[in-house]
């Protein structure tokens, strides 16, 4: 089965760049497939010709040359969808199914109208990611609401999705009425499948921890170093933040909210880390934060799950898909009293670390069987060839008030 792609996977020009991690790690284990071949298309400005193509790694690679992203956001992404759109209505014929790795990316507006079997893995519903950014006036909240016009224009042309939550299909319903929903979870790198195998190191005497944002707003940085503060004032538990940020962003947040009880020692900050060294901060941290805005279903949530590493995530999006409060996790709202009763409270009770710590990895092991979302995925693929080939013979009648067809693994 030829399979084509429209997925975030960088170019080897980008180098700063890498593949989204449950693109990339799907990517991998469909290559080995002996049914299955692979053709993944993307853009980028880098390219010194209009479309690059070639082989590596065991799939096949095709690039289309685009405008800088400055001028992509200014031509409010005119050119860009063009220019794939032309690539497409050449070449659809040649794949017998198209998959669409997310809405956000105005993926629905270039496939629009193109007589082809396609699938949309939803990554997340940016049009209501928009709805929570807190700075009315940020990139961010322009950005995601233009992405979310398209979503909402075009979105309603894909009668064919891949969700994961109860709030994704919920959302992916109501913007595309009478479209079929089939079930299949993120694959997730191999190397926190290797850390979950090993023991759980020895406690260290001061426990740590972890939030993996950054200093992303969206992902509630503020709010997260708020409720540490009032963590630090009841326990002695260190801080490890990973990603995009300096310590005088952890400062600047210190000072302006008057945060007392977090001395200089107290926060470490860490840039981006490699899957196994991340996998090696989750074994070593007594728990990861996580008062997101809104998430879908965020793979640090369900990396962490795997290793055995409990998490306190705010209730938003579909993350109480992945949370049973009390059992797999911890629930809490962006207050930053509630992050830190939550934590407080595992923090007391090692039976109930130990409890949520094994009952989270055994689902996690399960919701994540890279066997069987590999299974899931190529019979999706299947269903939606199939469904394709049997409305071209059999045209359904049109009527109004058609339900969603909710297939589950």
């Amino acid at each position: 089965m030829k399979i084509l792609w429209l997925a975030p996977y960088p170019h080897p020009l980008e180098t700063a760049a890498h593949p989204v991690p449950w693109v990339g790690t799907l990517a991998n284990l469909l290559r080995q497939e002996p049914t299955v071949e692979l053709t993944i298309l993307n853009w980028t400005h880098r390219i010194s010709t209009p479309v690059d193509e070639f082989d590596r790694d065991g799939m096949h690679f095709i690039y289309l040359k685009v405008p800088t992203v400055r001028k992509d956001i200014l031509t409010l992404y005119q050119r860009r969808i063009a220019i794939v759109r032309e690539y497409l209505r050449n070449h659809y014929q040649e794949y017998d199914v198209l998959h669409l790795h997310g809405s956000e990316l105005q993926l629905p507006v270039m496939t629009a109208g193109l007589p082809a079997p396609m699938v949309l893995s939803v990554q997340g519903i940016v049009s209501e990611y928009a709805k929570v950014v807190p700075n009315t006036f940020s990139m961010l909240k322009f950005l995601w609401t233009m992405a979310g016009y398209y979503e909402r224009k075009y979105l309603p042309t894909v009668k064919n999705f891949i969700c994961r939550t109860h709030w994704d299909k919920k959302h992916t319903a109501r913007l595309s009425p009478g479209c079929r929903i089939y079930h299949n979870w993120e694959t997730i790198r191999p190397e926190f499948f290797a850390a979950a195998d090993q023991p759980r190191p020895t406690p260290t005497k001061r426990p740590q921890a972890l939030f993996v944002g950054g200093s992303q707003v969206i992902k509630g940085f503020k709010e997260m170093l708020m409720g540490y503060n009032l963590i630090r004032a009841k326990v002695d538990i260190k801080l490890i933040i990973v990603g995009r940020l300096e310590q005088a962003d952890v400062q600047q947040v210190i000072e302006q909210y008057n945060l007392g009880h977090i001395g200089p020692d107290d926060v470490e900050c860490r840039p981006f880390q490699t899957a196994a060294e991340l996998a090696a901060l989750y074994r070593e941290s007594f728990c990861l934060l996580h008062p997101s805005y809104i998430d879908n279903s965020p793979n640090s949530v369900c990396e962490a799950q795997l290793v055995g590493l409990p998490v306190v995530a705010s209730d938003v999006g579909g993350v109480s898909s992945l949370i049973t409060e009390g059992e797999t996790g911890l629930l809490c709202t962006l207050e930053p009293e509630t992050l830190a009763q939550q934590t407080l409270r595992l923090h007391a009770d090692p039976r109930l670390q130990r409890r949520i710590s094994e009952q989270a990895q055994a689902e996690a092991r399960q919701r994540h069987d890279p066997a069987a979302i590999v299974e899931q995925t190529l019979a999706i693929y299947e269903s939606v060839r199939q469904s394709f080939q049997e409305a071209k013979l059999y045209p359904p009648p049109t009527f109004a008030g058609s339900s969603v067809q909710l297939q589950l693994a």
